[in-house]
């Protein structure tokens, strides 16, 4: 039975003696992997060929946080014992979408992420609520993009929370927490998100967190029923990343009152 790609990625992070933030050029090298930029037609490819092993990441990507991730992704597919073959051509819909239709690229990015963003040490962040604030201060540390870090950090949480990625007007992925009761709109945007108004404005209209009925961007929402969003917009890609959360209701507060 094949182990998750999570529990190769510990067991790498634990054989070289990881702890915090890791340099995956280094981590390449006392794996004796050789990492090169070069002009490719992919983000990255792993060539594997006579105990002779090479990672290409492209020239192209300029974004720091972009290339470590690819650079992790690649040792993944070299580390994780049932991906055998001699060449891995990973294209960028493979690494940004983090939820692709290729089973061995998901496991090289489920990878990727714990072990850039180990979930023991995440988890010591998490004594508040998922906003974009504790995102950007665990990305700060860790060298991850925003995406990648609010993906680990909705896995984490007990929050009721899921985080949107939108192109186009139209979701492109979600992540949802395991509390999270709904799932997520695939068509596009409704007008009453606000993460609409950037595709129709060319701007957030407003910043911080805003309530909402559920119902704009959850699929059998009852119409009563709140939500918290919280986005920002990547102006360079043309991208929205939302943050959702259901408030705790007066009903499981006075709960939690009768239980302290």
């Amino acid at each position: 039975m094949c182990l998750p790609p999570f529990h190769h990625a510990r067991e790498l992070r634990f054989q070289l003696n990881l702890s915090g933030p890791v340099d995956p050029w280094e981590v390449a090298d006392r794996l004796q992997i050789k990492v090169s930029e070069e002009p490719l037609d992919a983000d990255g490819y792993l060539l594997q060929r006579n105990n002779n092993t090479r990672i290409l990441i492209s020239k192209e990507i300029d974004y720091e946080p972009r290339k470590r991730f690819t650079i992790a992704h690649e040792i993944g597919h070299f580390y994780i014992p049932h991906h055998q073959a001699e060449i891995f051509r990973c294209l960028p819909k493979d690494l940004q979408s983090f939820r692709t239709n290729k089973k061995i690229e998901n496991e090289a990015n489920e990878f990727a992420a714990e072990f850039f963003l180990p979930a023991v040490e995440v988890e010591k962040y998490l004594k508040h609520p998922p906003d974009f604030n504790l995102i950007k201060e665990v990305s700060g540390v860790y060298g991850t993009s925003l995406a990648a870090t609010a993906i680990k950090i909705i896995e984490l949480t007990y929050e009721k929370a899921a985080v949107i990625l939108s192109e186009e007007g139209e979701v492109k992925w979600f992540a949802k927490s395991k509390s999270f009761p709904y799932w997520i709109n695939k068509d596009k945007l409704h007008e009453w998100t606000y993460a609409y108004d950037y595709f129709v404005q060319g701007t957030l209209a407003v910043s911080g967190l805003q309530q909402l009925p559920a119902v704009a961007w959850c699929q059998g929402a009852p119409k009563d029923v709140v939500i918290v969003e919280e986005s920002v917009a990547f102006e360079r890609l043309g991208m929205v990343l939302s943050l959702l959360r259901i408030p705790i209701s007066e009903t499981e507060d006075n709960l939690d009152d009768n239980f302290i």
